[in-house]
C-alpha cells in the first residue's frame, strides 16, 4: 500500500443541506428529514417532499433500528485504501421509521448477516463534520442468524 492510499479515507462533503445529517452523527444520532406538511419522512436527503412536494421540513432523530433487507459482501478491494477491509458487508436497511439506507455491517463476521436481522446504527467519525452511520446486529442478534437461510 502506497503512503498516500494509506491516509485515504474517503468523507462525505457536508453541504448546507445533507450538513445536520452528518452532525448529527457525531453526536452519535440518526437524524432525518420529516415533512412539515405530511409528516413523510424522508431519505435520501432533498429540497422537497417526494409525497406532498412541501420544501418544510424539521430535522427528526430516528430510533436507529433497522432491519436487513439485503445485503453483499465485498471479497475484493476496488481501491487499494480498502484493502485490509475485505470482505466487508454493504447492505440496504429498512429503518422501524420507514426509509431505506445503503450502509455497512459492521462488528460482525460477514458470514453471520442475514436478511431479516434486526441491527442498530453505530457511528464511524470520517472527518470534523461528518460521521456514517452504520449498522452492526443487536445482542443476540448474530447467533439467532446463524440458524436462518444464507440468501443474500
Amino acid at each position: 500500500m502506497s503512503p498516500e492510499s494509506a491516509q485515504f479515507q474517503p468523507a462525505p462533503a457536508a453541504s448546507e443541506l445533507t450538513g445536520s445529517f452528518w452532525a448529527a452523527g457525531l453526536s452519535g444520532e440518526l437524524r432525518l428529514q420529516r415533512c412539515a406538511e405530511c409528516g413523510h419522512v424522508r431519505y435520501p436527503i432533498s429540497t422537497v417532499c417526494p409525497e406532498c412536494w412541501s420544501a418544510k421540513y424539521e430535522w427528526t432523530a430516528m430510533s436507529g433500528r433497522g432491519t436487513v433487507q439485503s445485503y453483499i459482501v465485498f471479497e475484493r478491494a476496488y481501491h487499494e485504501a480498502w484493502a485490509d477491509q475485505v470482505p466487508y458487508t454493504v447492505a440496504l436497511i429498512e429503518l422501524d421509521e420507514g426509509p431505506v439506507l445503503i450502509s455497512n455491517v459492521v462488528g460482525t463476521e460477514p458470514a453471520a448477516v442475514r436478511v431479516g436481522q434486526v441491527v442498530t446504527a453505530v457511528f464511524e467519525r470520517r472527518s470534523a463534520t461528518a460521521a456514517l452511520p452504520q449498522f452492526t446486529p443487536l445482542a443476540g442478534e448474530v447467533q439467532a442468524a446463524g440458524q436462518g437461510g444464507t440468501a443474500r
